[in-house]
C-alpha cells in the first residue's frame, strides 16, 4: 500500500520552478516521511491487533472489549479518537513548513499542557485533582519559555534575512504545532480518564 502511496501521489508537480532556477521535467511523486511512517505505524498497529484477538478468539483467553454503558463512556472515546487523529494529522502538516528542530523543541512543551489538561478536567469531575508542587511547576515553565524563545528567535531569523514569505510560513507552521501540541495534551489526559472508567489499552484500541 505504500509503495502505492509513493509511486502515485504527486508531491511536486512537472513545471514547477525550483528556487535553483531549474524546471523539474517530471512529476517528483513520494510521500513526507512523516506522514509514510505515522501510516505505517497505524497500520501495523491495526493489523497485529486483529492477529491477536482472531488468535485468542477460539481460546479461554478470549478477550472482548468491555461494553459502553453510559453517554459519558461514548462521548468520551469519540473524543478520544478526534484529538488522537487530529495530534498526529495536525504534527505532520506543521512538518511542512517548520524543521524537525522547531518541531520537537516545541513538542517538549507537552508536559505543561498535559498538567493544565488534567486540572481543566478535574475542574469539571471528570479526572482526580493533581497536586501543584511549586519546583516541577516552575521548571515547566522555564522550559516552555525557553522553547519560545527559540521558536521566535528562528521566525524573527528568517524575517532578517527578508524572506518574508518563509518567515509567515513558519509562523503557520509554530501555530499548527502549537494546535497539534494541545490535541496531544486532551489525548494523554482523556487516556487517564478512559483508565478510570476501567477502559484498559486494549479496549482502547479496539473502540479508537
Amino acid at each position: 500500500y505504500m509503495g502505492w502511496v509513493m509511486r502515485s501521489s504527486v508531491t511536486v508537480p512537472k513545471g514547477t520552478k525550483l528556487d535553483s532556477g531549474l524546471v523539474l521535467e517530471k512529476d517528483l511523486t513520494g510521500c513526507p516521511a512523516g506522514f509514510a511512517l505515522t501510516a505505517m505505524q497505524q497500520i501495523i498497529s491495526f493489523i497485529v491487533f486483529v492477529i491477536f484477538f482472531l488468535s485468542v478468539y477460539p481460546t479461554r483467553y478470549r478477550y472482548m472489549p468491555k461494553q459502553l454503558n453510559t453517554t459519558f463512556e461514548v462521548v468520551s472515546v469519540i473524543i478520544f479518537g478526534c484529538v488522537f487523529a487530529l495530534n498526529i494529522a495536525l504534527n505532520n502538516f506543521s512538518l511542512g513548513y517548520i524543521n524537525v528542530a522547531v518541531n520537537l523543541i516545541i513538542r517538549s512543551c507537552l508536559p505543561l499542557t498535559t498538567f493544565l489538561s488534567q486540572q481543566v478536567l478535574a475542574m469539571f469531575g471528570m479526572y482526580t485533582r493533581k497536586p501543584c508542587r511549586c519546583l516541577e511547576i516552575s521548571l515547566m515553565v522555564i522550559g516552555v519559555f525557553c522553547a519560545g524563545a527559540f521558536t521566535t528567535a528562528r521566525i524573527m531569523g528568517t524575517a532578517a534575512k527578508g524572506d518574508a514569505k518563509e518567515s509567515g510560513m513558519q509562523f503557520l507552521g509554530v501555530c499548527v504545532c502549537l494546535l497539534s501540541l494541545l490535541c496531544g495534551s486532551l489525548n494523554l489526559a482523556l487516556a487517564g480518564v478512559l483508565g478510570q472508567n476501567k477502559l484498559n489499552v486494549y479496549d482502547t484500541v479496539a473502540y479508537m
